[in-house]
């Protein structure tokens, strides 16, 4: 009995070792996560800007003309896309022999 007795107390001291590994690299992780929170900051950016403000002193709102380019470009892709499908598009490569 007495061997038995010396194995299960190293059975159960392996036991503890290895939780208290776990707990210490718990830890470890915890405290490497609160180092690289703490190391982080925040960016020197400006902050963004309004545009209600120049409309209010007389000048164009810019997002109005981004807003009708896209329009406009939205128009050019229904007119090419029905084109595609229509299939009447041949491509004619013509070389140059100066080249």
């Amino acid at each position: 009995m007495g061997n038995y007795d010396v194995f299960t107390f190293g059975l159960w001291r392996r036991k503890i070792m290895q939780r208290r590994f776990s707990w210490v690299m718990l830890v470890a992780a915890g405290l490497l996560a609160g180092f690289v929170a703490s190391s982080y900051q925040r960016t020197d950016a400006a902050p963004p800007v309004r545009f209600a403000a120049d409309s209010e002193n007389g000048q164009d709102d810019p997002t109005k003309e981004v807003i009708a380019q896209l329009k406009e470009i939205k128009a050019q892709l229904k007119d090419t896309n029905a084109l595609l499908r229509s299939g009447t598009v041949r491509v004619v490569v013509v070389m140059n022999p100066d080249q």
